[in-house]
This record gives C-alpha cells, structure tokens and sequence, in this order.
C-alpha cells in the first residue's frame, strides 16, 4: 500500500465513486420492470463477456489453480453476486437516495477490522474523527423523517446493510489475500458470479419473466459495462495500492452522488439537511484519507492470522 495516493489512483477512485453512485438509480429504475435475479445475472453476464473479451485481447488467461479459483468464488459472490442481489431486493421498497446512504455502512466496518488484520493500517485520532464525521453525515442525510417508517421496510433496509457488509469483508480479503493481477482477478470474479446468479435465475424460474423493452435492456447493459465490469476492474486496481482503509472510502462519496442523482434524475427529494449532510461527509473523507505524516518506523508486514 501507498502511503499518498497519485493522481491517477485519486482519478480512478472518483470515477469509481461516481459509477456505484449511478448504480443505485439505475437498479432502482430496473426493478420496476425486471425481477431482482434476472437484474442482476444480466448485468453480471454483460460484465463477465466484457471483461473476458479484455483478458483475451491481452493475452491473457485465468489461473488453473484451484487457490485462486478460492479467490474468484470469494470476492465474485461477497463482492458481486449477494450484494447485487440484495440492494435489488432492497430497492424494490428504498429510495435510491436512502440506498446509497445505508451503504455508509460499510467503510465502518472496514475500517475497525482493517487496524485488526493489517498492521500499516490502524487507527488514528484523525481516522476516529473522520468516522464520526462520516456516521453523523449519513445520519443527518437520513434524517429523521426517513427513519420514521423503519420498521415498514426494515427488511429490504437490512438488506441493503448486509450488502454494504459485503463489501467490507470482501475487500479485507482482498487485501489480505488476492495476489493475482487486477484484470484477471476482475474477469475471474464476475465469471464466478456470473454463473452462479445464471443458475439462480434458470432455477427460480425467474428467467421466464424476462422485460425485453428497450429501458429495460438498456439499464441491465449500462449496469454490466459500467458498474460492473469497469467498476470491477477499478476495484481490484484499486485495493492493493490505496489499503483497504482509504479504499472504502468510496462508499462514503457514494450517498454524496446516490442522493444528488436520485433527486436529479427520478425527482427523489432532497432536503436542506441533506444538503449539509453532504459537506460532513467530504470532510469525514478527506480526514480518513488524509496522507498521515511519515513514522520512523518502517511499515510492517501484514499481521499474520491464527492458523496460517
């Protein structure tokens, strides 16, 4: 891991943040006309033929190893397929706005484990701050009349948690333990997932009762091309270079555009708290992604797990 970002890693990350951020409006609009499962094993199926096609075009293949077959299974269903699925389910009832918003969540959870599990991230008075600046923004972007009618929806809310969840544990393990070169890793998982939602539908039989319209279809192939595939892709280059602290970060600038979109595009609305809402949460960002000062010690090694 780096300990100051480039150019470039900054690019990729708010591109990366702008991708997840459209892809709670466009699975919101997409579930109005598809069931869940086909939703998300057709933008799975795009992303898998798209990366497949890059893997192929660069020489290069999938690892024969069953290890890392491991890995594409882990990250594919923690960090694709039940997370895609459950944020479908859960929009089916959440506003995309409050979607993106339960999603903050997860750079929580990433961190407090993170200064457990690698020993060059940790947990500093700064980081702290910036979690709580990051908890009180999702919270006042909330507010308190969303909370109101909690019990309502809890299920589909609790979904969209365990997903923001997932995505936590995922990219720990990818720190710790994915080696392979990002775009293989990007193509193997979402294969992985690929296929295992493409048995879901097929046993369901949800495949029966699939929209062909022409908004239908073009929000499964924005969803496989963009938040799929190229997010995918970004996400492995991503992982190893920033940490998993700085990394899930992203997940806090996701309500920022989540919220702006939603009210921009399918007319959610957006209060004056909200609105604020937004400035804490940039703040929360840039205190937790802040280049710490130099140590005088040098970097550690990754704490090693009981049992290896």
């Amino acid at each position: 891991m780096k300990d100051a970002a480039s150019p470039a890693d900054i690019a990729l990350w708010l591109v990366l943040a702008l991708l997840w951020s459209t892809s709670y409006t466009a699975i919101k609009v997409g579930v109005q006309t598809l069931d869940p499962v086909v939703l998300v094993a057709g933008r799975l199926v795009i992303g898998a033929l798209a990366l497949f096609a890059v893997l192929k075009l660069r020489r290069m293949a999938l690892s024969g190893r069953l290890g890392d077959w491991k890995h594409y299974a882990v990250s594919g269903l923690l960090g694709s397929a039940i997370p895609f699925l459950l944020i479908s389910y859960g929009e089916q009832t959440v506003d995309s706005a409050l979607a993106s918003i339960l999603m903050g969540i997860a750079p929580v959870t990433t961190v407090f484990v993170a200064s457990f599990v690698f020993s060059d991230e940790y947990l500093t008075p700064r980081i702290v701050l910036g979690l709580v600046f990051g908890i009180a923004g999702v919270t006042l972007l909330v507010g308190p009349e969303a909370l109101k009618d909690l019990g309502g929806d809890l299920t589909a809310q609790l979904s969209i948690l365990a997903a923001a969840l997932c995505y936590g544990v995922t990219t720990i393990y990818v720190r710790r333990f994915v080696k392979r070169p990002p775009l293989e890793m990007a193509a193997g998982s979402t294969i992985f997932a690929a296929t295992a939602m493409t048995l879901m539908a097929a046993l369901s039989g949800s495949a029966g009762a699939i929209d062909t319209s022409a908004a239908s279809l073009g929000i499964v192939v924005y969803l496989g091309l963009f938040s799929t595939a190229l997010a995918t892709l970004i996400y492995f280059q991503l992982v190893p270079r920033l940490g998993a602290t700085r990394m899930s970060q992203v997940n806090f600038a996701v309500p920022v555009g989540g919220a702006l979109i939603g009210a921009t595009v399918l007319a959610e609305s957006l209060a004056l708290h909200q609105v604020a809402a937004l400035g804490v949460i940039m703040i929360a960002i840039f205190l937790v992604t802040k280049k710490r000062q130099p140590k005088v010690r040098d970097a550690a090694p990754i704490r090693p797990i009981a049992g290896e």
